[in-house]
């Protein structure tokens, strides 16, 4: 899958790109949610994350219809948005946040 970010503070920090203050994940978060983003870069579509047990890959409902979520961390989700759902040649699969689902 392709993958964009439309979060540049997320996009520095896949990259190693320098932030500004002090970071808002601890070390552990960031190491798991880059493993993330290279699964989401290395599997051919959507359906294939299916078959990340540990992702707990599914589509959201109610004020976030329209997106979808991976877990990172037992407290953090990775929310994003699946272009070409229906043509599946290349998904591209949007980061939108990095959040505290339990919080």
């Amino acid at each position: 899958m392709l993958v964009k970010f439309e979060n540049d503070y997320l996009e520095k920090l896949f990259t190693g790109e320098p932030l500004k203050g002090k970071p808002k994940y601890s070390e552990v978060v960031i190491t798991k949610f880059k493993k993330v983003i290279l699964i989401l870069k290395n599997v051919e579509s959507s359906i294939e994350l299916s078959k990340f047990r540990g992702l707990n890959f599914e589509a959201l409902k109610g004020n976030k219809k329209g997106l979808y979520s991976i877990m990172v961390d037992h407290g953090y989700r990775l929310e994003f948005k699946l272009e070409n759902d229906v043509i599946q040649l290349t998904e591209i699969a949007i980061i939108e946040e990095l959040s505290n689902h339990y919080k």
